[in-house]
């Protein structure tokens, strides 16, 4: 029997991580190339993976906003498709093994198939979480930089060195991407908010495209630059401070359950030493 198990976790492994290499296309090729195995089979199929990864926008984002080359999170997927239906067909075997019950084998191979899938699509969630709570530290850092840009140009900086000025002055993620990418289109000769617009397209920042919008407004049409970035960072710091107040008070809101019943439970117990009192039998008077 464990024979038997250890043989169909192994040829399930193997069929799993066949059909992974198969996802490339065939070469018309018939003789084996120099330096193929497994090796490279499994870097050809993340090859592969890679490709269809970038047609999905979404997913490419999320990766460029944790830093994060395509390429190994294909190498990650495809680990996770082929241990998830490994990890799920031991559990299979230990589960008969310890309650001495046969497993089907059809039950089996649909337990690694889903391990499989598990794996396959939990890289993904993980990715997307992650990138969204990098969104919101850089949404902290990106109106810090916003602040800084507002002062320089109120004591009467220049509206483009203030940019690159006010990128300079801190050494976080934010500010390094918000630094690289407007050295990059200065380097390219473009005005400064299609670099800062690449960027955000690029890590799905969508919080700042009012502000690019804005800052594009102003320098096509000859506009005031510094009235227009004052005012973006103003309407910015009011939605912050609006953000701030609808979560302070949705956390009162949910306090005053916990509060009201903490309060009860006190009057409760200040009350329960004068009731027991008087419910007390052996309290009355004799003689009655």
């Amino acid at each position: 029997m464990i024979v038997q198990a250890l043989m169909l976790a192994a040829a399930a492994g193997g069929g799993i991580l066949l059909i992974v290499s198969g996802l490339r296309r065939r070469t018309t090729q018939t003789a084996s190339a120099p330096g193929s195995g497994l090796a490279l089979s499994t870097r050809k199929a993340a090859g592969r993976v890679e490709r269809d990864l970038r047609a999905k926008q979404l997913l490419s984002q999320d990766a460029a906003m944790m830093g994060r080359p395509l390429e190994v999170h294909a190498l990650v997927k495809l680990g996770g498709l082929v241990g998830g239906g490994i990890v799920m067909i031991l559990i299979a075997v230990m589960a008969s093994l310890a309650l001495s019950i046969s497993v089907p084998p059809m039950l089996t191979v649909a337990f690694a198939a889903g391990g499989a899938l598990l794996g396959w699509w939990l890289p993904d969630s993980i990715l997307k979480t992650e990138a969204n709570k990098e969104r919101e530290r850089f949404k902290e850092s990106a109106e810090a930089w916003l602040e800084l840009v507002a002062q320089l140009v109120t004591a009467g900086s220049d509206a483009t060195a203030a940019l690159h000025t006010a990128s300079g002055y801190s050494s976080q993620p934010a500010f390094a991407a918000i630094r690289n990418a407007l050295t990059e289109a200065s380097a390219l000769g473009e005005p400064p908010w299609i670099g800062l617009r690449r960027l955000s397209e690029t890590r799905r920042l969508r919080f700042m495209e009012p502000f690019i919008a804005s800052l594009e407004l102003a320098g096509t049409t000859g506009a005031g630059s510094r009235q227009a970035i004052v005012s973006q960072v103003e309407a910015a710091r009011s939605k912050s401070l609006a953000a701030a107040d609808a979560a302070a008070a949705s956390a009162s809101e949910k306090m005053g359950g916990p509060l009201a019943l903490i309060g009860g439970g006190f009057m409760l117990l200040m009350a329960y030493p004068p009731l027991a009192g008087i419910l007390n039998s052996d309290s009355l008077p004799t003689g009655l």
